[in-house]
């Protein structure tokens, strides 16, 4: 499912986060509506149209630059055509680097969070690997972009569903947790046992 209102809370909840000045979440849905109106026939270009992202971004214009709480921004909302295609990825595990901690900002949907990890995806990518696997004390936690599910045969034989846990340092997105919702009908019918650990 698409999930918007759930999207917007993120954004939300990022946004008081870093105590930015705060919107109503209706109007900017609103909003958001009419742009990808405005835009149909753009996305509508592409080979399966009913696929798009949007990334919205919440940022700071005072007109001084210091450590405060903002009192003017502005957000912007960008959508692009996706096609998802589903693929094997080779992954390089993470050394010396850390995408996420306790008691850090992981949960959050923050630009700070990725942008310092490009040196370690281009260095991946470089070296032949699609992405990293983000681990933190030899714990996986998550992909750059995308959440972690393993399927594996536990020792006792049973099929099982495993994904890193809710703990503040991964970000708990609608995707992952739109899998984790599901997971009776996943563990109906691939027969599994689905858990955080």
């Amino acid at each position: 499912s698409f999930r918007a209102d759930d999207h917007m809370q993120a954004f939300y909840d990022s946004s008081e986060h870093l105590d930015l000045p705060l919107f109503d979440q209706q109007e900017m849905m609103g909003c958001v509506k009419e742009l990808v109106l405005l835009d149909k026939e753009w996305i509508h270009a592409n080979e399966d149209p009913d696929q798009f992202y949007t990334r919205m971004v919440h940022f700071a214009t005072d007109k001084t630059l210091g450590v405060r709480t903002p009192h003017a921004t502005k957000i912007l909302a960008m959508i692009n055509p996706v096609m998802l295609k589903s693929k094997d990825v080779t992954l390089k595990c993470s050394t010396n680097v850390n995408k996420n901690w306790p008691l850090g900002h992981g949960q959050y949907r923050l630009s700070g969070n990725l942008g310092p990890l490009v040196p370690s995806v281009t260095d991946a990518k470089m070296n032949g690997f699609d992405a990293v696997l983000w681990l933190l004390d030899d714990y996986i936690k998550e992909m750059t972009i995308l959440n972690v599910f393993i399927l594996q045969t536990s020792r006792y034989g049973h099929l099982e569903l495993l994904t890193p846990p809710d703990d503040g340092c991964i970000l708990n997105g609608v995707t992952r947790q739109t899998i984790l919702d599901m997971k009776d009908e996943i563990k109906t019918k691939l027969n599994v046992d689905v858990e955080e650990r």
